[in-house]
C-alpha cells in the first residue's frame, strides 16, 4: 500500500511539473542556483597550483645538480697515489702435525690511496677497477714498475672486480685511503701474480 501511495506522488508530481509552467520555472530556478552554488564552492575550496615558474626553476636546479654529479669530475681528476695488493694468511698443518701460516692464494688484502685533484668540486664516490694477473716466472717486473699494455701481452688475467668507495665527503686536494679485505670471483691459483688498478668512475658536489 505505502508503495502504491509512493508512486502516485510520483505520478502526480510528473504531471504537475508537465502541465503547471510556474512549477517548471520554479523547479528550473532551484536547480539553477543550486549549480551554481556548487560552482562557487568548488572554485573557492581548491587549491591554487604552485607557479610554472618555481617549477620551472626546480627542475632546472635538480638538472644542474645531476650534472654536477655525473660530469664535473673525470677519472683524470682522481689520483692513485699508492696501492697493495697482498695475500691473506691462513693456518695448516703439515705431515708432522705441526701448524704452520701461509699465503691464501684466493684471499687478499687490499690498500689503496686516492686524492682529489679537482679544483673545484667535492668528490661523493670514486668506483675502482681491480684486475689480477698470473704471470710467467721470467717476467720479474715489479709490481710499481708494471706497464698495463706489457702485462696484458706476457700474462693471463686470472681475476677481476670493482670496488666502490661511497660517502667520501673528498674536498679538492684531500685524500683518502681505503683498506680492505677481498675476494675475486671464479679466481684461479694464481702464480707470480701482478695486478692494476684503474678508476671507473666518480661523482662529485659544488664544494660549499
Amino acid at each position: 500500500m505505502r508503495w502504491l501511495i509512493v508512486y502516485l506522488l510520483l505520478v502526480a508530481v510528473i504531471w504537475l511539473f508537465v502541465a503547471n509552467m510556474n512549477l517548471r520555472r520554479v523547479i528550473l530556478a532551484a536547480t539553477t542556483v543550486l549549480f551554481a552554488a556548487f560552482i562557487v564552492l568548488f572554485t573557492l575550496t581548491e587549491k591554487p597550483n604552485a607557479p610554472e615558474t618555481a617549477t620551472a626553476e626546480q627542475f632546472k636546479q635538480a638538472r644542474q645538480r645531476e650534472t654536477v654529479r655525473y660530469g664535473a669530475v673525470t677519472t683524470a681528476d682522481i689520483a692513485i697515489d699508492k696501492t697493495s695488493l697482498n695475500n691473506a694468511s691462513r693456518t695448516i698443518f703439515d705431515g708432522a702435525g705441526k701448524e704452520q701460516t701461509v699465503p691464501d692464494p684466493f684471499n687478499w688484502k687490499f690498500e689503496t690511496s686516492l686524492t682529489n685533484r679537482s679544483t673545484q668540486y667535492t668528490v661523493d664516490s670514486i668506483s675502482v677497477r681491480l684486475s689480477l694477473y698470473s704471470c710467467p716466472q721470467f717476467y720479474d717486473v715489479p709490481q710499481i714498475e708494471v706497464d698495463p699494455r706489457k702485462l696484458s701481452a706476457n700474462c693471463t688475467i686470472i681475476g677481476r672486480r670493482s670496488i666502490d668507495l661511497n660517502q667520501l665527503g673528498l674536498k679538492p686536494g684531500q685524500s683518502t685511503t681505503d683498506k680492505r679485505s677481498i675476494t675475486f670471483p671464479n679466481q684461479s691459483e694464481p702464480r707470480n701474480p701482478r695486478y692494476w688498478l684503474e678508476v671507473q668512475s666518480a661523482t662529485a658536489s659544488a664544494t660549499d
